[in-house]
């Protein structure tokens, strides 16, 4: 262990899936309350210009893991391989799923922490490299996984399996954890409301066990990659659904999508509350055992979005509201498929229910999190961050550096977008437009033809950021 080791923060990443800016009452809901985030944010800082790495979970994911963004990192797109069957009870699955691998070159942040003498735990959604592949948890500085390797097998709520890498009972890598009541069941159709594994459920249970094997000796680093509310919308038929039943009309009916492995609902907008209300009072149990075993003053935590919300599965983001006061959705670069709720609780060293309108970006919290935990060494390895640490204006000590820019870029809507100050910059098969977020942060009005001098400065900056990958190509702007 470290020097000091025990007088290092515990970092715990609560990042939930698909959750948009205007999901959670403290950022503006109406239809339900989210009591336990809530008090987070009393408790600690609410960021209101925190942007995703990208608008689609794996490349935002893998921007928060390397400290690069998507017009740098190797995964920038939700690219996965399936491979060959195998068959759980009378159903039939994938031998082989999950996504494009992360560099191994590059360093992500579980290696960096665990290096440091942290414990490490991830739970959750990995989408970092498939089954077998060179980087899965095992390989990659996480003690003990549980959750989904794949993604897209997190569609099913209710799955054949679940994945699991713990050092603790002696696992050599990743292994599926076959749950047993489910496949006795189908994994579509009315047979498939008889399963009752609920993987929310249970990657929460595990991430709480970890937590409790947590001590004051050695500080931890947890990830908690929870996949509410992202579709399917489906959960157990307990008091947290029953309560919103009949309650949010017009109901919207789902009629499903088997090759998505989204499951039909006849009540998508009940079921979508009560998932966010399961989501957030599993955040207030995380809440409570940190208190109960003397950890939250030593812990930051922190929770947010991987991107922004999105219409699959029976979603409607039109009823909810979803992107708040911002325009588009996942997969898109306007304001609403990459601006996400972001909030930090550090007792002692983040002022308690402030509010802060500093711009950045997932890829800044790799350097955040390693200047917390004092942490500098990985600042000496061959390759760039894009990251700037916001340390200093999470606790209002020292001077915050500023990006020139934050930039971003999804090939599957070949979308491009560039924030620099009040400007945006969005670009979709090479086209521009141009908005100014102060005055319009629905980005309704088009300036670029007002301001050419501005949208050739933008254009510069994107290919001043952009490196080619052949596995994610977008299309350019002219360049001016």
């Amino acid at each position: 262990m470290p020097a000091l080791a025990q007088q290092r923060p515990n970092i715990l990443y609560i990042m939930c899936d698909d959750m948009g800016y205007g999901d959670l009452s403290c950022y503006g809901q109406q239809h339900f309350r989210t009591p336990n985030i809530d008090r987070l944010a009393a408790q600690g800082m609410r960021m209101t210009s925190a942007y995703a790495g990208s608008p689609v979970s794996a490349p935002s994911r893998a921007c928060f893991m390397t400290g690069q963004h998507s017009g740098h990192t190797h995964v920038r797109g939700n690219k996965e391989y399936w491979r060959g069957r195998v068959a759980y009870g009378e159903n039939t699955d994938f031998a082989v799923v999950g996504q494009e691998p992360y560099d191994t070159a590059h360093v992500i942040l579980p290696e960096i922490f665990k290096a440091a003498g942290y414990h490490t735990g991830m739970f959750g959604k990995w989408a970092g490299g498939y089954e077998g592949s060179v980087s899965t948890p095992d390989k990659r500085g996480v003690d003990e996984f549980y959750g989904y390797i794949c993604q897209f097998q997190a569609h099913l709520y209710f799955p054949n399996f679940l994945n699991r890498y713990s050092r603790a009972l002696g696992d050599t890598g990743v292994v599926r954890e076959v749950l047993e009541q489910n496949i006795q069941h189908a994994m579509y159709g009315d047979d498939y409301n008889n399963r009752c594994q609920y993987s929310a459920d249970l990657i929460h249970q595990r991430a709480l066990d970890w937590l409790r094997k947590q001590d004051k000796e050695t500080p931890f680093f947890g990830i908690f990659t929870y996949t509410l509310p992202h579709a399917e919308l489906r959960q157990p038929d307990d008091s947290l659904l029953q309560a919103f039943r009949g309650k949010l009309l017009p109901e919207r009916s789902f009629k499903g999508d088997n090759p998505s492995r989204y499951n039909p609902t006849p009540e998508a907008h009940a079921q979508f509350a009560a998932m966010i209300t399961r989501l957030d009072a599993q955040v207030g149990e995380i809440m409570a055992l940190l208190e109960e075993r003397g950890l939250a003053e030593n812990t930051v935590l922190i929770f947010t979005s991987d991107n922004g919300p999105h219409e699959e599965g029976g979603a409607d983001p039109d009823y909810f509201n979803h992107d708040g006061k911002f325009r588009g959705l996942k997969r898109s670069t306007h304001e609403g498929g990459i601006r996400i709720p972001f909030i930090v609780r550090w007792p002692g060293h983040v002022k308690a229910a402030s509010v802060s309108d500093q711009p950045f970006a997932f890829y800044d919290l790799m350097p955040t999190f390693c200047e917390m935990a004092d942490i500098h060494d990985w600042e000496q390895r061959p390759w760039d961050c894009d990251g700037i640490s916001i340390l200093p204006t999470l606790t209002g000590k020292g001077r915050q550096r500023q990006h020139d820019h934050l930039y971003w870029e999804f090939h599957e809507t070949d979308m491009l977008g560039v924030r620099q100050g009040d400007w945006k910059l969005v670009v979709r098969h090479g086209g521009c437009a141009l908005y100014n977020l102060a005055r319009d942060p629905h980005e309704d009005h088009d300036e670029a033809v007002k301001h050419p001098g501005i949208v050739r400065r933008l254009i510069q900056k994107i290919y001043e950021d952009h490196i080619d990958s052949p596995l994610f190509p977008v299309t350019l702007p002219p360049m001016p």
